[in-house]
């Protein structure tokens, strides 16, 4: 069942993997700067404040030589004097307990005791490009307050610059995070739409359609580059498909006409022992038939890989050796010369029956159509590649535009079908060399010749470690 996704109200790209990861990567991104301005922030305008209040305290110190013990008057000479020799942008206000000014340059009701910022009425400064100050009051003896404040314009300036570069670079990293998020979202959906286009026109029976490529070597090329292999698989299968079926209906068309026939004529003949010859013929035919379903089952069994659980180590030197054996004495029974060289110490992982079935298939196919006295050969070797096994004969091969129908089911080289079998020995041997993921091909043994044969290569992967199934 096709499962459809609830409809939502945002916009497709908002649902992207890529705006979604944006978004997330910006935010973060967006903490980080939140977290880095506290730190400026507070460590700069604290660093300078500081220093503000110590230049502050030391000149209380000057002008309060007793502390807040000193009298009013003193404290009044001693700011006369300070800004008879200091006239720099230091601010002093000494007032009587009734709030009257005493001296100083700045006429401002001192605050209550303490540190404050005080900030300059908007109309007017305490001094030329002075908005800001950094004040301490102190209560003298006897009612007197006496303010000492800097400029503090400058904290303030470093303070509203501080906090306009924030949020110039805190809208940047959000504005181009989320733009970054849109253009790879829109890239991203923008292939997931021709995945889905290619996806809905495969539905719809086109097999020769494919996942397009964008050439850029991502995560999408290669999901594609995988999903494009499967489908050639499909295509090849489906393909197949048509011609096995009336390759099969033409297989057994044959026994099953024969079968009819002879169950009719013992029908029609009265002689018991005519009957019987009958039945037993009917029964060989059947066994054919059987033998055919076993064979078609035997292959889409070994095509699923199910067959993989029960590898093991296998020694090849020792099934090859054994097979020869068997295989010479039929070989010179039917006019051929079998001849082998196998090293010792051959070894693969693998499925020791069907290994067994494969090569005993390729032996047998060659003293079947390799034609009268033929030379057969099977030469085995390791190298750095793997396991290679190859079979030869000096027969008239197969030209280069059968061995395709050699490897397909039921392709069989005589269209006529006056050869015994079915069509499966390759196609069979083949399945089970991609089953052990060995490499199986087919080509002409000494090319150019009159009788040029035909060369079947396997080569197994070092090591023999099949892929999962």
């Amino acid at each position: 069942m096709t499962r459809r996704w609830p409809a939502s109200g945002q916009p497709a790209i908002l649902r992207t993997s890529g705006v979604r990861l944006a978004a997330l990567g910006a935010a973060v991104a967006a903490m980080g700067a939140v977290i880095v301005f506290v730190v400026i922030y507070y460590g700069t305008l604290g660093s300078l404040r500081q220093t503000l209040d110590a230049s502050v305290t030391n000149e209380i110190g000057e002008i309060l030589p007793q502390g807040p013990a000193t009298p009013p008057a003193v404290a009044a000479i001693a700011i006369r004097a300070a800004l008879a020799q200091r006239p720099s942008r230091i601010f002093y206000a000494l007032a009587g307990p009734n709030g009257a000014p005493l001296a100083g340059n700045l006429r401002l009701p001192p605050p209550a005791p303490g540190w404050h910022t005080l900030d300059a009425p908007e109309a007017d400064a305490f001094a030329p490009g002075v908005t800001e100050l950094r004040v301490l009051v102190v209560r003298l003896r006897g009612g007197a307050s006496l303010l000492v404040g800097v400029d503090g314009t400058m904290i303030r300036r470093l303070n509203d610059l501080i906090r306009r570069s924030f949020l110039i670079g805190f809208g940047l990293t959000l504005s181009l995070g989320l733009a970054a998020g849109i253009g790879f979202g829109r890239k991203a959906l923008a292939r997931v739409n021709a995945v889905s286009l290619a996806s809905r026109e495969i539905m719809a029976g086109d097999l020769s359609r494919r996942i397009p490529l964008a050439g850029t070597g991502d995560e999408f090329d290669r999901l594609a580059e995988t999903v494009n292999a499967m489908l050639d698989r499909m295509q090849h299968l489906m393909e197949n498909l048509g011609a096995v079926g009336n390759d099969i209906a033409h297989d057994l068309r044959s026994p099953l006409a024969r079968l009819r026939e002879t169950l009719e004529l013992a029908l029609r003949d009265p002689d018991p022992a005519a009957a019987g010859a009958a039945i037993a013929e009917a029964i060989a035919q059947v066994d054919g038939a059987l033998a055919l379903c076993g064979a078609i089952l035997r292959l889409a069994q070994i095509e699923t890989g199910a067959r993989r659980a029960s590898f093991s180590d296998i020694d090849l030197t020792d099934l090859l050796d054994r097979l020869v054996e068997t295989y010479e004495t039929v070989a010179e029974e039917a006019g051929h010369r079998l001849a082998a060289h196998v090293p010792r110490g051959l070894a693969i992982r693998g499925d020791a029956q069907l290994l067994n079935q494969m090569f005993a298939n390729l032996i047998e196919n060659a003293i079947t159509h390799a034609g009268s006295a033929a030379r057969i050969g099977l030469v085995a070797r390791a190298d750095p590649a793997g396991v290679t096994v190859r079979l030869t004969d000096d027969g008239p091969g197969i030209a280069p535009d059968r061995r395709g129908a050699a490897l397909r089911r039921f392709g069989r080289l005589d269209p006529a079908r006056h050869r015994p079998g079915y069509g499966l020995g390759l196609p069979l041997s083949a399945a089970i060399a991609d089953l052990h993921d060995a490499r199986f091909t087919l080509d002409a043994a000494a090319p150019g010749a009159d009788r040029p044969g035909l060369a079947v290569t396997l080569v197994f992967p070092a090591g023999g470690v099949p892929r999962p199934g």
